[in-house]
């Protein structure tokens, strides 16, 4: 049988009957935190949902295919949805199944979990740490900046409306664990945990600006964040490292991670 492909259109009950999930929790998650630019494509074998896809063009201009829970043969008319050139990052044994649909692997990541734990890392002087809830929207700037040196994030653009959506207005925001590095009034690093989705929080981006390197600031960062989530009782986190990172790999490691999967960036040609 052929399967067909449709917008999301408030399915919610097939929706909740493929994924397992409560249909008030999958509509919190659609209209809280999916914007409407952003839709959702879902695959149907008859009158069953058998994948779903969420397509998102980033503001580095990157098209990237974010799939829910998908039937290995909904991938290729639910990728067929959005024309052109697309991203998409799959584990390791899925990659096959996208290079088969004309994708071609670009970079490959280490998944880690992280024990949350105390250590020694003190700021370097003349640097204070502070929440990104008091900073103002010139976060946006270092974001941009230290997003150039994270493979698969080079050229990410300025858009107020979006970063402030995923920042200060996310769901997902946690001031105690989104800290910000600020040297003689200008802001020179970042670290950033977020509390969901996932079952463990994720921390989504430690980084320091070049002339800020190499002073211990990065670990100093993930300390303050650590310490915050150790006094609730977290007791790891997960984090994605681009496998040629050897800085953030050791950085890592050193904290006692561990390497739990491997993802691979796909992109598909024009």
């Amino acid at each position: 049988m052929t399967l067909r492909v449709t917008r999301f259109d408030g399915e919610y009950a097939a929706l909740a009957a493929w994924t397992g999930d409560p249909v008030a929790e999958l509509r919190a998650q659609i209209e809280e935190y999916h914007s409407e630019e952003r839709d959702t494509w879902l695959a149907w074998d008859g009158d069953d949902v058998v994948g779903i896809l969420n397509p998102w063009l980033r503001p580095d201009g990157r098209h990237t295919l974010y799939f829910g829970p998908t039937r290995p043969d909904a991938h290729a008319p639910l990728a067929a949805t959005v024309p052109g050139e697309v991203y998409v990052t799959a584990a390791a044994d899925d990659a096959p199944l996208f290079e088969g649909l004309g994708f071609v692997a670009e970079r490959r990541e280490q998944r880690y979990l992280v024990p949350v734990s105390e250590f020694d890392a003190p700021v370097p002087a003349g640097v204070t740490l502070v929440s990104a809830a008091a900073v103002g929207i010139e976060l946006m700037a270092l974001d941009c900046a230290l997003r150039e040196d994270v493979p698969g994030s080079e050229g990410w653009q300025p858009d107020p409306v979006w970063f402030r959506e995923e920042t200060w207005d996310s769901p997902f925001f946690d001031p105690e664990t989104y800290l910000v590095a600020v040297a003689d009034g200008d802001l020179v690093g970042l670290v950033r945990v977020w509390n969901g989705p996932r079952p463990v929080p994720r921390l989504g981006m430690v980084g320091v600006l070049p002339g800020y390197r190499r002073e211990g600031l990065a670990k100093a960062l993930v300390g303050a964040a650590f310490r915050a989530l150790r006094a609730r009782g977290v007791p790891e986190v997960a984090c994605e490292v681009d496998a040629t990172n050897t800085g953030s790999n050791a950085l890592f490691t050193g904290l006692g991670g561990r390497v739990v999967g491997v993802d691979v960036e796909l992109r598909r040609p024009v």
